[in-house]
Order: C-alpha cells, then sequence, then structure tokens
C-alpha cells in the first residue's frame, strides 16, 4: 500500500561477498551466477517476496510509491578475494543502468566485509565510484550484515547505515525495510541523516554476533536499542566483524545513523565510542567450540541421555564456506568414520573432480574415490579414500526454503549422494554453507530422518535445523575457519590489538591516542 503521493526515483545495486583474505581462491564471475546477478528487471523478477534485502527494497517500492531503477544484484559466496574483472564487469554494468537517469537516492546492499584486488575495503572503494556518478548530495542508504568491518573513514561516503541484528540473519527484509523508511524520510527533507562510526581495538567480539540465546551481542543489542531511543538518533548498529579479513579495519565496530537536525557529530562520535566501551568490556565473553578429539564422546553422551526427539546435529564451524572456508576439510568425516556412526548424512563436501568421476560411474555404481582436501592439502586433515555407493545424482538447485534467504534461488552445482559405511555425503561441485535443509533435499536427503546431520555452517544453520534437532554440537575442527586467532598469520590489520596484543599495551595505546586527539 502507498502510504505518500509524493513519488521518487530510487536506483538500487548489490555488491555482496564477504572475503577470507587467507583463502587460496579468488572470487570471479562464475562465482556470483551461482549464488545470483541479476540485472534490470531481473532483479525484481527473483526477488520480490523473499527474505533478503532487495525483497525488503521492492516493499519500500510499494509501500511509498518509488519509480525503481533496478541495476545489478550481485552476491557470491564467501571466498577469497574479488578479482579486478568481476569488479570492472559490475561497475561497468552499474553505470550503464544508471546513464542519463535523474534520481532522488540510492539503496546498496552490501556485506560489509568484502575486498577486491585492488582494495582492502569495497564498500569505500564502490561508495567512490557512486559518488562520482550521482554526486555528493543525493541520499544514500545501505544495509550490511552484522559481521561487516565497517571503517571509519566509511561515514563520510554514506547518509544512512543499518545493519542486521540477527545471527541467523533473518531479518534481511526487516533490515532494508528500515534503511528504505530513512531514505524516503531523507528524500522528503524531514532528516538530514549521517553516520558516525568507531571500532574498539579488538579483532573478534560480541560473541561473533550470535543472537540465539542471551549473551555478549544481545546485551550490547539492548545498550544500543536505549541510545536509538533518544532524539535524533536514526538507527544504531552493532558489527561483530569479520576476523577471517587481515586488513586494517578488521574487527567489531558501532554504528550511528543521527539526524544532523537534531544531533551533533560530536554527540554522535560519542554514542559510538560509547557502543565501543561496552564491546570492549565484554572481549572475553565468546562460545567455545568443543575439541574434535571430544566429539566421539559428546556423540556417545547423546545418545545415552537423549530426551527429544530429532537428529543431533553437529556443525563445523571451521570448516564453513559461509567464512570463506573451503568446505573440503575431511578432519570430522574421518572423525564420524572411525566412530563407526551410523544412520548419519554429511553436507556438503566439495570435491567437484569427484563428483564428475561419481556421474560417469552412474545410479548404483560402487566407487572407491580420494574425497576432499584438493585446494589445499595442509588444511583440513588432507585428502581420505573411501570406498562407496552412488544413490542419487542432481543438478544440485534449488530455492531456499528459509528463513534465511527464503524464496530465492542457489545452487550447489552438479551434486552426488554418496553412501560410505552409514553415511550419506552430500557431495557437491560448488562450495555453499549448508544453511537451509533444501540443500540436502537436492539429492533426496530428508535431514529428520536421520540420527545425526553434519553440516558445514557456524551459526546460520541454527534457523533451519534448529527446530528438528535434539541437540546442537559446534566442533572446531581445525579447518581454514576455526576460531583459534593464533591460527592466522596477521600481518595488515592495526596494531596493537586484542587478542593479538597484551591488554596494558592496548590500553596505553588507546590512552596517548586520547591525549593527542
Amino acid at each position: 500500500m502507498k502510504v505518500h503521493e509524493m513519488s521518487f526515483k530510487v536506483a538500487v545495486l548489490e555488491f555482496n561477498q564477504e572475503t577470507n583474505t587467507f583463502s587460496k581462491l579468488k572470487t570471479g564471475f562464475k562465482d556470483f551466477e551461482m549464488c545470483h546477478y541479476f540485472r534490470g528487471a531481473a532483479i525484481e523478477d527473483n526477488c520480490r517476496g523473499t527474505n533478503s534485502e532487495i525483497g525488503g527494497f521492492i516493499d519500500c517500492c510499494d509501500r511509498y510509491g518509488w519509480e525503481p531503477v533496478y541495476t545489478v544484484a550481485a552476491r557470491a559466496e564467501p571466498g577469497g578475494r574479488v578479482d579486478e574483472a568481476t569488479r570492472l564487469r559490475f561497475v561497468a554494468d552499474v553505470t550503464a543502468a544508471l546513464d542519463g537517469q535523474r534520481l532522488d537516492g540510492v539503496f546498496i546492499v552490501f556485506h560489509g566485509a568484502m575486498c577486491t584486488e585492488t582494495a582492502d575495503d569495497a564498500q569505500i572503494q564502490l561508495l567512490e565510484t557512486v559518488r562520482g556518478i550521482v554526486g555528493p548530495d543525493l541520499p544514500v542508504a545501505a544495509t550490511f550484515d552484522l559481521h561487516a568491518n565497517s571503517a571509519p573513514e566509511m561515514a563520510a561516503l554514506l547518509d544512512i547505515a543499518v545493519s542486521f541484528r540477527t545471527y541467523p540473519h533473518v531479518d534481511m527484509a526487516e533490515c532494508a525495510r528500515k534503511a528504505g523508511a530513512l531514505l524516503e524520510a531523507a528524500m522528503r527533507k524531514e532528516i538530514t541523516p549521517a553516520i558516525a562510526i568507531r571500532q574498539p581495538p579488538m579483532i573478534n567480539g560480541c560473541n561473533d554476533g550470535r543472537t540465539t540465546h542471551a549473551c555478549a551481542m544481545t546485551e550490547l543489542l539492548e545498550i544500543a536499542d536505549a541510545i536509538a531511543g533518544e532524539d535524533g538518533i536514526l538507527a544504531t548498529s552493532i558489527n561483530a566483524g569479520f576476523y577471517d579479513a587481515d586488513i586494517h579495519n578488521t574487527g567489531p565496530s558501532a554504528v550511528i545513523c543521527y539526524d544532523r537536525a537534531r544531533v551533533s557529530d560530536a554527540d554522535a562520535i560519542a554514542h559510538a565510542e560509547r557502543l565501543c566501551d561496552e564491546i570492549w568490556q565484554r572481549r572475553e565473553h565468546q562460545d567455545q567450540q568443543l575439541p574434535l578429539n571430544a566429539l566421539p564422546g559428546a556423540i556417545a553422551e547423546h545418545f545415552a541421555a537423549k530426551r527429544k526427539a530429532g537428529p543431533l546435529v553437529i556443525a563445523d564451524f571451521s570448516d564453513n564456506p559461509g567464512c570463506g572456508a573451503y568446505s573440503d576439510s575431511t578432519c570430522l568425516l574421518t572423525g564420524l568414520l572411525q566412530a563407526g556412526v551410523t544412520n548419519a548424512t554429511f553436507g556438503a563436501m566439495c570435491d567437484p573432480a569427484v563428483v564428475t568421476d561419481l556421474i560417469e560411474a552412474g545410479l548404483g555404481a560402487e566407487r572407491e574415490v580420494t574425497l576432499g582436501c584438493k585446494i589445499d592439502p595442509a588444511v583440513g586433515g588432507g585428502p581420505i579414500r573411501v570406498r562407496g555407493m552412488v544413490q542419487a545424482i542432481s543438478d544440485g538447485r534449488i530455492i531456499f526454503e528459509g528463513p534465511m534467504f527464503q524464496g530465492l534461488p542457489a545452487s550447489l552445482g552438479p551434486s552426488v549422494r554418496f553412501h560410505v559405511s552409514g553415511i550419506d555425503i552430500l557431495i557437491s561441485s560448488e562450495r555453499q554453507q549448508l544453511l537451509d535443509q533444501n540443500l540436502f533435499r537436492a539429492v533426496g536427503i530428508e535431514p529428520a530422518r536421520y540420527d545425526i546431520v553434519v553440516v558445514k555452517s557456524q551459526q546460520h544453520f541454527r534457523a533451519a535445523f534448529g527446530p528438528i534437532a535434539s541437540e546442537i554440537i559446534e566442533v572446531d575442527a581445525d579447518g581454514l575457519s576455526t576460531a583459534n586467532i593464533g591460527a592466522r598469520s596477521y600481518s595488515r590489520v592495526r596494531r596493537p590489538v586484542y587478542p593479538l596484543d597484551r591488554e596494558a599495551e592496548i590500553v596505553t595505546a588507546a590512552a596517548s591516542a586520547d591525549v593527542l586527539a
């Protein structure tokens, strides 16, 4: 329903990827195509009615009577840096779509932790390009994942910033609707929006942004909400950051969106710094993952005391492709095979070479294959030899059931179900975080029918698998995205910083900075 007679022309673009700079892979155009790379009218055709940021933008168009200018909506699975050819193609497509347009506003969907081959902060890089096209005064709003690495310098290029509040991210469309409401007010000259961004001296924090139980992140959101209730404060965001990126601004941040007509820049910065202090005070409040060697005992204990129907869901935290990991670690699979588990399913093991071999072998074929760890054999346990039977073959295409990404298309690429010693393994040819039950169903696996369900995911899986689980166990199996910060060699992050440096050194440096300011 349209609520205003005045109509504005608003361009929308999405450039969305989370970059793990420790990955050996580059993210290219094909990787965006595997998630989505929609142009023009295809954006509305594919995103209307979905629980996505673009879906929320379309809701705003309907509500406020905006005339949308659909440019490009591009999203890729987290991975290595975005290659320059892909970035330039995206910029060219966006520029062509904006050519000759007289706009009233711009709406951008970011992740917030994207890096390209030519920039550690792809958000600032793209905003500079957009500002070069639309000028410095047009209102620009953006949405962010709560794992954004938000640089304070970005505030000079952006008027409105709103981050997700949930992890798993089930509020994508809602976040966009909130940003859209502020953009509408800005275009109507009812507010003069601006943002302030500050970061504490930390690489990780906010309990990685988890909101499924009471913890540091939920406490921080309550404090942020209290600030948001003050006159002139338009939105407050807590970003947990993304520590798999070795860049200067890796880490948590506080973002204050405010009305300059009612709040001074100094007061907005003070609010952001107060939130940073609160994040710092909770720096050691982090959930811990089970070490791999403790898993057999945890499984035995679960089934000995099981009081609730449903499968035991085991999450491989460290090989989560949603953090840019390779999704081909064998450590956890080897542990399950050695433990002799049965009626289990495991997904997804990304190994395109094995998929090709098994598809050629055909349904019902028994084969011995070398599985996993093809990208970097030094990470995740190394390749293993397994013998099994091909039970299903699929093109890997699905529509997300939700609640995350509900209604959006996705693909695992050609995929198979391979049965090995009591375990049905989903083997894919593309990396895809196992956060939706329909990904298993692509090869005929119905998760609820198994005693054990293993997913390569960190937290997002809880939205879809939590309702069917009898218990959830998170395991850190020493993959590329291990929670062990010390396993990474950082060279570009600002220093001193927690937990890489001594707290006394960090406090002294912060005090010196205050004096100099």
